[in-house]
């Protein structure tokens, strides 16, 4: 598999270290278009060399799938540039960019032909880093081998589930946002540990344990979170208790309230 890259920001660079350190992809096979070469000559520091083009559409020749990891008002002006020198029959687009639906796409990348090449919506989430991604992925005229290239690149760097396009937004919600949403959880939790008398790199590496923990049993038992939170509350005591408090002060419903807000 061959991987041409256009942006290196934060998730086009991870999505390049990503799958070469995980063996997704070999690092001769991946080029890099991008207006910086950082990315290229810090990976070529650590020893790992890959193609760097300064021109997008230099870059897409020979690619396999074409990743197009670039904010979303610039994907237009790279679809211009590059739809003329993509061969359909062979070649795959793979969009990162939040809110481009199908329907743009198609017309960016198809220079005015009846036919372009098979379109891929990818959203992940920043545990991409790390290679815990959440990944949403949802296809339009994609061949069947594009799509399971897409699986194994994006497989090597966390979970991969297969959406159509009008739950994008929902999973958006769920995954992406939805780092953002644990992390607040965290953050507050720190907070209760400092009250509590926990200095907050002591709190802040516990309640890190804790969620890990609780993220285990789920694994483990493959139950809804209710049936380990009954395994913890007793009437009358102190989980049952802090439950309560949360709830009364809208917790749960702010969860929902705030998912519902992305839509």
């Amino acid at each position: 598999m061959k991987i041409t890259v256009i942006g290196a920001g934060n998730m086009g660079g991870a999505i390049v270290e990503g799958a070469i350190k995980r063996s997704a992809v070999e690092a001769a096979n991946v080029t890099v278009s991008d207006p910086s070469p950082q990315l290229a000559e810090r990976l070529a520091r650590e020893g790992v060399k890959v193609k760097y083009c300064a021109v997008n559409a230099d870059a897409v020749a020979g690619a396999d799938l074409i990743i197009v990891a670039v904010k979303p008002w610039t994907v237009e002006q790279v679809g211009r540039e590059i739809a003329p020198f993509i061969d359909g029959s062979r070649q795959a687009i793979v969009s990162i960019a939040a809110g481009v639906a199908f329907a743009r796409l198609e017309e960016f990348f198809s220079d005015g032909r009846q036919t372009t090449a098979g379109l891929f919506r990818v959203i992940p989430n920043t545990a991409i880093a790390t290679g815990k991604s959440v990944t949403f992925v949802a296809s339009r005229n994609a061949s069947a081998k594009h799509a399971e290239q897409v699986r194994e690149l994006f497989g090597a760097l966390g979970a991969v589930f297969d959406i159509d396009e009008s739950e994008m937004t929902a999973c958006t919600a769920l995954a992406s946002s939805g780092i953002a949403y644990a992390l607040r959880y965290v953050e507050a939790a720190v907070r209760g540990g400092e009250a509590l008398g926990i200095d907050a790199a002591r709190a802040l590496e516990i309640v890190r344990k804790t969620v890990e923990g609780a993220t285990s049993l789920l694994e483990a038992g493959g139950k809804f979170p209710d049936a380990e939170i009954a395994k913890v509350t007793t009437p009358g005591g102190i989980t049952l208790k802090g439950l309560e408090a949360m709830e009364r002060g809208g917790f749960s419903q702010s969860v929902v309230a705030g998912l519902m807000a992305t839509k």
